[in-house]
């Protein structure tokens, strides 16, 4: 009986053993300031996880990704990051931004859009002139962990498979801080691509309703062109370059993958497409010159505007 009892006690501790090895990872001594400092700023990182953003929490956390991305640990060791949930970290910060602006936003249009219903009498009587709502600007947050993200996703291919269980959220805010060029890098659209970039498993694995999204981005490009481009001085091209060639870049990436085209991609990009003639509006004006065509004519307007 004591036997028994011995080797189940001892089948037990091996089990556990086993399970505490799968989660431990072993570093050189020269790299214990840096796991010392990245295990510092990623708590500070993590403090920030159940708090409402302000301009103290904003310069705690840009400064803690800045940290972390600096860090030699990052690069060296990209299992050790997927396995500290980093990413899930900092796209639980993102997405806690973006939903309480969302949330912020729609709600003072809808006081808006109430008030405007109201005659003075009830305004004063409700005191709806008194309520102030500060509609917080997330750009500078959603920057810093985009361009986290991205850097994520580079270190390694497991990094870009953890990271490609959120595309269907980053495309859904795929839209935002595109028409600032000075961002390219550092806005959801590129985290969406870099978790799947040259990684044929992850490409394969892209369903239709997700790169429709993006052909729907890219058919809005064809109905309207860009406000502050005409502003400077360009001529209206009735499209939208700016934003436009990201979705371009998105698509192409889904197509084009290690220097090889991915015909199942391909032919689902041919097809939405398709389905969205405006997507290409550009290249259906006039005799059917082609997108190429197009392209050149745009490069012509934009030549000298650039020489001067």
């Amino acid at each position: 009986m004591v036997r028994s009892r011995s080797r189940l006690s001892s089948s037990s501790c091996e089990i556990q053993l086993m399970k505490a090895m799968s989660k431990t990872y072993v570093l050189h001594e020269r790299n214990v300031n840096d796991v010392q400092n990245f295990i510092e700023y990623l708590m500070q990182v993590r403090e920030l996880l159940q708090v409402q953003f302000e301009s103290t929490e904003e310069a705690v956390l840009k400064r803690g990704l800045w940290q972390l991305m600096n860090n030699r640990i990052f690069f060296q060791h990209p299992d050790l990051m997927r396995l500290l949930k980093v990413h899930e970290d900092v796209m639980t910060i993102m997405m806690n931004i973006l939903t309480a602006q969302q949330g912020t936003t729609e709600h003072v249009e809808h006081l808006e859009t109430a008030a405007d219903a109201l005659t003075a009498g009830e305004l004063i009587k409700i005191n709806v002139i008194n309520c102030t709502f500060y509609v917080h600007d997330a750009s500078e947050m959603v920057v810093a962990c985009s361009r986290f993200l991205c850097y994520f996703c580079r270190t390694s291919r497991q990094n870009q498979k953890a990271m490609f269980e959120h595309l269907s959220f980053l495309l859904d805010n795929a839209t935002m801080l595109l028409a600032r060029p000075s961002l390219r890098g550092s806005v959801p659209l590129d985290v969406a691509y870099s978790s799947f970039m040259d990684n044929n498993e992850l490409a394969l694995a892209l369903k239709e309703e997700e790169l429709d999204k993006v052909a729907v981005y890219l058919s809005r490009c064809g109905l309207q062109p860009n406000s502050e481009l005409i502003a400077k001085g360009y001529p209206d091209l009735g499209w939208d370059p700016v934003e436009g060639e990201r979705y371009i870049d998105f698509l192409r990436f889904c197509v084009w993958i290690n220097g090889e085209s991915v015909e199942e991609n391909a032919n689902l990009v041919i097809r939405l497409l398709i389905r969205r003639p405006e997507c290409l509006g550009v290249a259906l004006k006039g005799e059917g010159q082609g997108l190429f065509s197009a392209f050149k004519v745009g490069f012509s307007f934009g030549s000298p505007i650039l020489i001067d």
